[in-house]
């Protein structure tokens, strides 16, 4: 399962932010930041995926690990 994040904020922030949430989440994208049009920061376009998310659906159909 992928989705796909913008994050926006001031660059540290972001920065932690990613970290913290690269503890359950893949990121996969340029990281590249970007100028907020109209405000104040910057953004940032991922694609998060959840590592475990192919094992749970296949326990849930009774086929998975044990």
């Amino acid at each position: 399962m992928t989705v796909r994040l913008r994050v926006s904020g001031d660059p540290e922030e972001i920065e932690v932010m990613l970290k913290v949430l690269g503890v359950i989440f893949d990121f996969t994208g340029s990281g590249r930041l970007y100028p907020n049009r109209g405000s104040r920061g910057v953004r940032v376009y991922l694609t998060a995926r959840i590592p475990w998310a192919g094992e749970r659906d296949q326990s849930r159909r009774g086929d998975g690990p044990q």
